[in-house]
């Protein structure tokens, strides 16, 4: 567990101790914070064992097996033949294993990496909340989601700039290495409605009964769900309540604290990222597809809420304070407690790949 305290106090330490709050360079400081952060990731990632994640030993298989066909056969063996010639082309390099999984860590971290640079006003609480989300041990674990996930932050960024061409290019590219990518369609025009306070007597209903009849309503579009991905829409109980609640709260945060004159057009499309999250969270106690299909949105979450405090309302900025040191502690304290007691796709412990297990 030693690495992962240092994935979190290293970069902690230096906007809190080294940086300062009243730093006239705090800005570029919070900024080399995240960088530190995502740099030591990278690593653990690049270099850990294969018994690190759920999936890591079946990917290994697949890349060795994915390198020793052709490039014809390649393109009939999958439906998601974009892995399979990411595979192919890696394995034309070097077919060692452990030079696969590096690759996959650098270039998922290159992809997502930008935006958090650029969006990221407070770094101890991002990545506090980065490391709380799912989406954290799917680094570890899920190497095709998570290619697609840092794809669709290139989505993102053709997205906010209303570039809907290269957006639906990159989509598709996201499909072909993870079907359930397909959720990213809703990108576009989710970002760009303006969602407001007012809208809440509209949203809040409709959540309501999609909390209620969520069974119903599951079974209905897995039926058309189940034509874009590899999942059978079968109904199961995977307890994630927890997560659910959680959004709420963020919800109820990020709609009373900030003062709505004063939001700009991406915080605010941020925030409509989290009210879809809350949706397809509704529906994750059910089926593990739901919460793979909610990753492509949850993983802004920690962008948006450190704005969110940002923006806060006059009325509202002691709380919002107060509620950012609460916050950071509580989930420093729950992102170790839970890394002994949770399920978390066997990355706890953590090993280096040149270590015997």
């Amino acid at each position: 567990m030693w690495v992962f305290f240092i994935l979190l106090f290293v970069p902690m330490f230096l906007q809190h101790v080294v940086i300062g709050n009243f730093d006239r360079n705090f800005e570029r400081k919070n900024r080399a914070a995240m960088f530190v952060f995502f740099s030591i990731l990278t690593i653990l990632v690049m270099f850990r064992h294969s018994s690190v994640g759920n999936d890591t030993s079946n990917y290994i298989s697949i890349f060795k097996q994915y390198s020793n066909v052709t490039w014809d056969v390649l393109g009939q063996m999958t439906t998601e033949a974009g892995f399979g010639y990411f595979n192919k082309i890696i394995s034309l390099v070097s077919d060692n294993p452990q030079f696969f999984l590096a690759v996959t860590a650098v270039i998922v971290s290159s992809m997502i990496y930008p935006t958090y640079k650029r969006l990221c006003v407070d770094a101890s609480l991002t990545i506090l909340l980065f490391v709380t989300m799912s989406t954290f041990v799917m680094m570890f674990s899920g190497i095709r989601q998570m290619i697609a996930i840092g794809i669709g932050f290139i989505s993102y960024e053709f997205t906010r700039r209303k570039k809907l061409i290269p957006f639906i290019i990159s989509v598709i590219i996201a499909i072909m290495f993870h079907t359930s990518a397909f959720m990213l369609l809703f990108m576009y025009p989710l970002f760009h409605a303006k969602i407001t306070k007012k809208w809440l007597y509209f949203v809040v209903p409709v959540l309501a009964v999609v909390f209620v009849f969520n069974s119903s309503i599951f079974n209905f579009l897995s039926v058309i769900i189940a034509r874009f991905t590899k999942y059978e829409g079968v109904t199961t109980s995977t307890g994630a309540y927890m997560m659910l609640i959680l959004f709420v709260v963020f919800v109820v945060f990020a709609y009373i604290i900030p003062d709505e004159l004063n939001l700009d057009k991406e915080t605010i499309g941020l925030r409509n990222f989290l009210l879809l999250s809350v949706v397809v969270q509704m529906f994750a106690p059910l089926h593990t597809l739901a919460m793979r299909l909610s990753y492509y949105y949850i993983i802004f979450i920690p962008l948006l809420m450190p704005k969110v405090i940002e923006f806060r309302s006059v009325r509202w900025s002691q709380v919002a304070v107060f509620a950012r040191h609460i916050m950071v502690g509580f989930f420093f304290l729950y992102f170790f407690l839970n890394a002994y007691t949770g399920s978390n796709l066997h990355v706890f412990p953590y090993h280096f790949f040149w270590e015997s297990v």
